[in-house]
Parts: structure tokens; C-alpha cells; sequence
């Protein structure tokens, strides 16, 4: 193992611990394999690393030190008891899904029989997201009295004096965007991104923030704990799509969660599964990301939001099985879409080579997935990316990034040109009048130049070369570079004891990305083609007396560099070797081969 040094394989290997760092968290009860890999992630002493190991419920902070959630709370226990019409206002994406969901299941579960109780997603096509007057015209008419939004409105500063002076709607936000420097006038503005907020943990998302009011709630009604826990699914399934940071209490929330995911109860999850194919007691991270959450997304996208708000909510394994059919129908509908779209955008992108900032848009192209065609897209060409879909007056548009690029402090430096706009330092969305279209992209252009490229945390999304385009927000690292944990020299660490002590620190994600790890040196033993149209590359590498298998996906084209090599430096990540018999672990490892070529000094 080593730090930084020259290679042919284009990497940045992570600084390596000294030997009085190392003796220092193996006192603490550290092995020195964790240490290191969760000191690449940030974690830089013993009591933060045993933390996140431990990842204990009881250690996460207290709901009522989140900022404005004892006002919240107040008010929402005011209206439970005095039987007040009650509202949840959510968004269209998974994490606004699970959110909402969420919210109803626990006010159900509290207010009295009578009261009423009701939710609204607004349409991504028709409303887009956040509070809009004519929805909050209508719920007024309803009889809300009490508005409880989740995942949205920061920054609807008008809507909100609105709805509370004009309308008498008392709003209470939950949010985890960052607010504009002028606030809402809301009852509470529950936010951690607020500049006042002294809550230690910034980074939940929408359904995070979302169960910490039901904490706080279910709390106070003396209800037992586990009843929050019983709802740790649903916080899974929303932070792991959302692509949140998976640290702190992300990290402790979303670890919990999947081990209920595992064992729920709740009909519209399970047919969810079985329509997908997926097997309950088996689900990892990346099935969620690329398997549960693009299904849930898919309504939103396609048709209704709803559809999946409706399926998280129900209690009846009929009209559950039904929901779930009807997203795997969207869902496939979404993919056949997206590639349609992805080959029309590729086009264009290619005509624009040496653009820094690559902008393409088409007529009415569908704004369900251009989210998605973005992601895509800058993945594949490594270079911030627009899709716009071009309306008569107006183009919306999405906006993803690479690390290096920061997006939406991009689109502020020309908040002038927008209607709307919103999103993260990687992902964005706005509405523009066309006229302005080519004075954006020639403002982003700029500020790509003068100061786009500055450093930043890199911040790697769960498996995003696994399915490209699956979720929305995909955090790139800078083009052709890999971040490599450690470099493994001895032959101990290619069992499946590493793999096992690696899966202690998931589940993976963004800031807590699956290690990746390098060898050099390694015997070539075969070599060889395989899968679909033979494009997949298989190796068989040996170390000492350990052999094992490897396989680089859609990597057959380097081949030909391999020829007459007898040892090779890989970068790879370890995964388990599965029987094709027996569908399980054959408790041995395989290499997940991200980069390989002939060592220069065999």
C-alpha cells in the first residue's frame, strides 16, 4: 500500500496513513482497513469512525434541536387535536414520494377519526414543482387549513404570503433545498440549510427531514419507538434516489432503513419488489437506486405522482399488486423514451465538440425525462450539460454537472434570465423565455472559463456506470480519473474476508462511495471475451498463491493492449462471486475491473 506516485493508469490514489495514525485507531478499536477507507471519506477521528460503524439509532440528534420543528410541532399538535383539515404538499420525485407518504401514514395514524386529512403532488408537466397559486386556490375550497409541505417551497416566498394572508392557510415547510436570503413568512420553515440552523447534520433530504417531524411527533404522543422505525423504509427508499450524502445520520438512517426494507410489512413496497423481481431479505443500495427508485420516479415522469404516493400508502395487497403493475408498465415506457430522446441529444451534443458547457434542446421534448437524458448525457461526454425542451414562449430545461463545475451558483450568476429555478451545486432546473437561451449558454461558457473549475469534494454516486441514467442526480469525478482508495499488495486481502469488512461501512453512496482499490504486478493468467456480442472482458489474475476471477464490463476492446503481457496493474472494486446455480454468494470474491493494462516494468 502506498500513496500518490506516478502511473500508466490514469488515478489518484488517497494519502496513506502513517503508522502512529494506524496504531492510534486499532487502539481505538479501529482495524486498520476501516481507518483508512473511512479517512478517505472525511471521518478523521476515532470517535467519528466508531460512529459510523456503529451507526445506532439512539445517537442520532435530538428532532426538536432542527430549527423551527418545536414551532412545527406546536401547531401541527394544535391542529391533530382540534380536528383541523390538514394537508401534505409534496413533490413529484421519489424523495418527495416517500416524503409525502411518509407524512400521511403518521398524521393518519394520530389525528381523530373525523378529521380530515389530504395530500397534493402537483404535476412536473402542467405545475412543476413547489407551491403554486392555483393548487393552493383549490385546497383552500377543500377546506385546508393547515398546509404541511415536504421536500419543497424554501424558496416560494409569494406563494406562501399568499396562501397565509390572502387565503388564511397556515403553511408549515419541511425542506432541505437551500433557501433564497429571503425567507418564506411561514408558521415554521423546518430547513437545516438555513443560514440560522445550528442542527449538526446539514445534508438530509427531503424524506430525512420529513421523519425527523414525525420523531418529534410521535414522541410527544408517547407513541414507542418502534413505530419510527417502522417507517425507516420509506426514509431508505427516498435518501438513497435522492442521491444524498451517505454520512452522519444519512448514513445511520438509510443503514437502518434497508434492514427494514428487508423485512417490511407495508403492501405497496412489497408488490413493488415482486414486480421487479427483487427478493425481499436480499436488498442492497443499489437496488433501491437503480431498481425501486426509478419505479417510483416513473410516475411523476410519465403521468401522475400519485400513482406512486398512492401504492407507499396503501394497506390493501390488491390495490397494492395493481399500483405496482401500472409503474412497471410507466417504467419500461420511461426507458424506451429516454433512449429515443438519448440518441436525438447525442446527435446534437456532437455537433458541439469543443463546448465547455454543452447545451441541446428539441421541441416539446418530454420533460419527464430530460432530467434523465441530462444525467446521461453528461456522463457519457463528461462535461456539465443542458436539455431543454422547447415550448412556444418558454423552454424547460435540466441542468447536471461534474465535480469542479458548481450549477446552480452557475445559474445565479444569471438569475435574471430565469422565471424559475432551483436545484444543486450538480443537478438544476429552470424555465426560460427562448429568447434568452444562447445568452445562458454563453454566460455558462464564460464562467466555466473564469472560474468553473475550481476543486471540490468528490462526491461519487452509488454505481452510477452500473445503469447511466437511472437517477437523476449523478455526482461525476473529473474526466478519465479515478479516486482509488488503497493500493493492495498482499495476497491476504484478495479473499472474502475484505469484502465481507468493506460491506460494514455501506450502505454506499454519495460521499460514501463502494472503496476502490488498485494492485500492481498481478499475474495474467487468461484472458478472454465475454456476454452480450462478446464486450464484456473476463481475466483470471493471480498474486502470491491466490487466484481470482475478474471482469471488466464493455471492456473487450482493450484486449488487444494485453497481448503478451504477463503481469498487470489493475483498479477494481470486490464484489462477491455469485453461483449461477444457486443464485447466492459462493463466499469467494471477483474483481469488478474499472481500469487494467500491462505492467510497465514486468
Amino acid at each position: 500500500m502506498e500513496s500518490e506516485r506516478a502511473s500508466h493508469l490514469s488515478c489518484r490514489v488517497c494519502e496513506l496513513l502513517s503508522a502512529s495514525q494506524f496504531r492510534r485507531f486499532r487502539a481505538a478499536g479501529i482495524e486498520p482497513l476501516h481507518a483508512q477507507l473511512l479517512y478517505n471519506r472525511g471521518l478523521r477521528t476515532p470517535e467519528e469512525m466508531k460512529a459510523f460503524l456503529e451507526a445506532r439509532y439512539e445517537q442520532t440528534p435530538d428532532p426538536l434541536t432542527l430549527i423551527d420543528l418545536p414551532r412545527a410541532l406546536e401547531r401541527i399538535r394544535r391542529a391533530l387535536l382540534a380536528g383541523e383539515h390538514i394537508t401534505v404538499y409534496g413533490d413529484f420525485d421519489a424523495d418527495g414520494v416517500t416524503a409525502t407518504a411518509l407524512l400521511m401514514r403518521a398524521l393518519r395514524r394520530l389525528k381523530r377519526a373525523e378529521a380530515p386529512l389530504d395530500y397534493y403532488i402537483p404535476s412536473r408537466i402542467d405545475e412543476g414543482c413547489g407551491l403554486n397559486v392555483g393548487a393552493l386556490d383549490w385546497l383552500k375550497r377543500q377546506g385546508t387549513s393547515l398546509l404541511i409541505t415536504t421536500d419543497c417551497a424554501s424558496s416560494d416566498v409569494a406563494q406562501v404570503r399568499y396562501a397565509q394572508e390572502t387565503l388564511g392557510i397556515e403553511v408549515i415547510i419541511t425542506d432541505h433545498h437551500r433557501p433564497p436570503d429571503e425567507l418564506p413568512p411561514a408558521y415554521a420553515l423546518v430547513n437545516p440549510w438555513r443560514p440560522d440552523s445550528t442542527y449538526p447534520e446539514r445534508v438530509l433530504c427531503g424524506v430525512g427531514v420529513a421523519f425527523k417531524l414525525v420523531q418529534a411527533l410521535y414522541r410527544s404522543f408517547g407513541l414507542p419507538r418502534e413505530e419510527e422505525l417502522a417507517l425507516l423504509d420509506l426514509v431508505a427508499i427516498g435518501t438513497i434516489a435522492d442521491v444524498a450524502e451517505l454520512l452522519g445520520e444519512n448514513h445511520t438512517l438509510v443503514r437502518l432503513g434497508l434492514e427494514r426494507l428487508n423485512q417490511t410489512t407495508n403492501p405497496g413496497l412489497l408488490a413493488l419488489m415482486k414486480s421487479a423481481g427483487l427478493q425481499p431479505g436480499q436488498l442492497r443500495e443499489r437496488d433501491v437506486a437503480f431498481v425501486l427508485g426509478p419505479r417510483l420516479n416513473a410516475a411523476g415522469r410519465m403521468e401522475d405522482a400519485r400513482l406512486a404516493c398512492e401504492l407507499l400508502m396503501t394497506d390493501d395487497p390488491a390495490e397494492a399488486e395493481s399500483y405496482a403493475t401500472h409503474l412497471e408498465r410507466l417504467n419500461h415506457l420511461r426507458q424506451v423514451q429516454t433512449e429515443e430522446l438519448m440518441n436525438l441529444a447525442r446527435e446534437e451534443a456532437a455537433r458541439h465538440p469543443d463546448d465547455a458547457v454543452v447545451l441541446v434542446s428539441g421541441d416539446n421534448w418530454p420533460e419527464g425525462i430530460i432530467g434523465l437524458v441530462a444525467s446521461k448525457l453528461a456522463e457519457e461526454i463528461r462535461r456539465p450539460v443542458l436539455v431543454l425542451s422547447r415550448g412556444e414562449e418558454f423552454s424547460r430545461g435540466s441542468a447536471r454537472s461534474r465535480e469542479g463545475f458548481n450549477m446552480i451558483a452557475a445559474l445565479r450568476g444569471c438569475a435574471h434570465l430565469f422565471e424559475r429555478y432551483g436545484g444543486h451545486a450538480q443537478a438544476a432546473g429552470f424555465t426560460i423565455a427562448n429568447h434568452y437561451v444562447e445568452e445562458l449558454h454563453q454566460h455558462l461558457l464564460s464562467w466555466h472559463d473564469s472560474q468553473g473549475n475550481g476543486a471540490e469534494p468528490a462526491l461519487i454516486a452509488i454505481e452510477a456506470s452500473a445503469a447511466p441514467g437511472e437517477q437523476e442526480s449523478v455526482i461525476l469525478p473529473p474526466a478519465n480519473t479515478l479516486m482509488v482508495d488503497l493500493v493492495l499488495r498482499r495476497p491476504e486481502y484478495f479473499q472474502y474476508q475484505t469484502y465481507s469488512r468493506i460491506r460494514q461501512l455501506s450502505p454506499f453512496g454519495a460521499a460514501n462511495p463502494e472503496p476502490v482499490f488498485k494492485a500492481e504486478k498481478m499475474r495474467l493468467l487468461n484472458y478472454w471475451s465475454s456476454g452480450p456480442a462478446g464486450r464484456n472482458l473476463r481475466v483470471r489474475l493471480g498474486i502470491g498463491n491466490v487466484q481470482v476471477m475478474g471482469t471488466f464490463v464493455r471492456g473487450a476492446a482493450h484486449m488487444s493492449t494485453l497481448n503478451g503481457a504477463s503481469h498487470v496493474d489493475v483498479i477494481f472494486r470486490i464484489e462477491p462471486a455469485w453461483s449461477p446455480q444457486e443464485g447466492e454468494s459462493t463466499r469467494e470474491i471477483t474483481l469488478k475491473i474499472l481500469a487494467i493494462a500491462p505492467s510497465p516494468s514486468a
